[in-house]
């Protein structure tokens, strides 16, 4: 039998796989108090979308479960107002930081200046908790990723960084969620790592990717308790600052 968050079926699940169609701030109003264990996503970044992440963080208060965290990718440039906006509702633990390498770096004009620009070579995901909230694990604060992919949406994001933060803020058989799915890479990481997922779009176009890209990445074989991607011991040690 599919698991349920409310009226909505989890992925995996032979109807949906867990995606549906729509606004998030309206079909986020039916997900149960304290249900969700992860949100990881990736908002809009323009100057007109930022209202979405104190949305995002005020929805997160109510439905993350105590141990809950809220990872948000966001751009540099309105960073500032993105932490007064999540501040309101969710404190704050960690800004990771995901290395663009090559092709996959970004340019930013600040205030329109085309002659001067800042070449980007990261993208903060910015981590917010439920009261004293931890990871499972110890994590990298700077990973690097693989670079943009945008075989699914014009604005897709890697899934070896994905993958990597939803392994070390969930355990197997956790909810995690997307309310700004685009291309799929959260529910199809999810899978891969054997965590339950729910997400939201409202672009029809973005769902049906969304759909084929769940349906190309396989689950583990055999899921391990922990997963192997933790950190080496050359990575950390006790002297870590």
């Amino acid at each position: 039998m599919s698991l349920k968050l409310g009226p909505y079926l989890l992925g995996p699940n032979e109807e949906n796989q867990g995606v549906y169609l729509g606004d998030a701030r309206e079909l986020a109003k039916m997900i149960p108090n304290e249900s969700v264990d992860l949100i990881f996503t990736d908002p809009p970044y323009s100057k007109k979308h930022l209202s979405l992440y104190g949305w995002l963080a005020r929805e997160s208060a109510r439905i993350l479960k105590p141990s809950g965290f809220c990872l948000a990718m966001c751009g540099g440039l309105y960073l500032n107002q993105v932490f007064a906006l999540m501040d309101e509702h969710l404190a704050f633990f960690w800004k990771y930081e995901v290395y663009l390498s090559g092709w996959a770096a970004g340019c930013i004009w600040p205030d329109g200046n085309t002659s001067v620009n800042i070449v980007t070579r990261t993208k903060p995901i910015l981590a917010y908790r439920k009261g004293k909230a931890l990871p499972r694990t110890s994590t990298l604060g700077l990973f690097s990723g693989t670079g943009n992919d945008k075989r699914y949406h014009a604005w897709g994001q890697d899934e070896a960084s994905a993958r990597y933060y939803i392994d070390c803020f969930t355990t197997v058989g956790q909810v995690v969620f997307d309310p700004f799915s685009g291309g799929g890479t959260t529910p199809a990481m999810s899978r891969v790592l054997h965590r339950h997922w729910l997400a939201f779009d409202r672009d029809p176009e973005a769902i049906e990717k969304t759909l084929t890209h769940i349906k190309g990445c396989q689950p583990m074989l055999f899921p391990p308790k922990v997963e192997q991607m933790e950190l080496s011991s050359n990575m950390l040690s006790d002297k870590c600052d």
